[in-house]
């Protein structure tokens, strides 16, 4: 896989964003609830020090609820707040208010709003958690990594002010050694990786799990998968079972490895997670 930014850009917009820390209060750090741990940037993590922060799980609507709750108590051993959250509930929104008014320092000059700095990798759903703050469309959103061009301040309607920054990879990422995790949940812009390499990475990982298994072959019309079966020919069967046909007649991998992939970050699978805390080392 290749990077879609310079890492020169990237550090920049990095150091950009590490002056902006000294003018805020408390800082939101959002992940990906399907993938904690790739989702994370730790260089940018490091630089925060001692910054009280809300650790937020996003998009957690999609992910595999009892993963999201081995998460929370994973994470919370770091001693900040964790909240699991989804754009798309109030629930959620309320829960996530009253912890931020928790959080609010205690030391601040009474008129002064409460300032907040979201940060996150690309496409980890940071703009549509400021929108759901401030009830109306504050922050562009889309689906694919980079929409958010340069720091900017919203006001929120609690009279908080927060301001929106770019995703930031680690501008030391080796594009070849990037988690196909991140080419997974979007994070990598599709022009930057093999779609088919990418696809059967996420099929060896729901083929591992027998409720997984379950969400494929119920979701695709597929019969269970034989003991030797790989992905490349389990990746075809999907490709049939949605007649996506290439030149000739034959399945196009292309074509398949694009539907999964899309289907997997719509959730039209189901409640999934590609990693748990078992899989890190404390």
């Amino acid at each position: 896989m290749s990077g879609e930014r310079p890492s020169g850009v990237m550090l920049k917009e990095e150091k950009r964003l590490l002056q902006h820390l000294k003018h805020v209060d408390l800082v939101v750090e959002a992940l990906d609830a399907r993938l904690p741990k790739t989702s994370r940037n730790y260089r940018f993590l490091n630089a925060l020090a001692s910054k009280k922060r809300v650790v937020l799980l996003n998009k957690a609507d999609l992910a595999d609820q009892d993963v999201t709750g081995q998460w929370i108590n994973f994470l919370g051993k770091e001693h900040w707040p964790v909240l699991a959250f989804s754009s798309k509930t109030n629930r959620d929104l309320k829960r996530f208010e009253s912890l931020l008014m928790k959080q609010r320092p205690q030391n601040m000059k009474f008129k002064r709003p409460l300032r907040l700095i979201v940060v996150g990798i690309p496409n980890v759903g940071k703009s549509s958690v400021i929108n759901r703050l401030a009830h109306k469309l504050a922050a562009r959103t889309g689906n694919t990594p980079g929409v958010t061009r340069g720091p900017q301040w919203i006001r929120l309607r609690a009279g908080w002010e927060m301001l929106d920054t770019p995703g930031l990879l680690s501008p030391n990422l080796d594009p070849e050694k990037a988690s196909p995790g991140l080419a997974v949940i979007g994070a990598i812009s599709p022009r930057a990786y093999d779609h088919e390499t990418v696809a059967q990475w996420l099929l060896d990982c729901l083929l591992q799990k027998e409720r997984y298994r379950k969400l494929l072959q119920d979701y695709y019309g597929l019969e269970p998968a034989g003991p030797d079966e790989g992905t490349e020919t389990y990746l075809k069967r999907i490709g049939q079972s949605r007649r996506l046909l290439g030149p000739g007649g034959d399945v196009s991998k292309e074509k398949s490895s694009q539907v999964l992939l899309k289907d997997f970050r719509k959730g039209a699978l189901g409640r999934i997670t590609l990693e748990s805390p078992g899989d890190v080392d404390e």
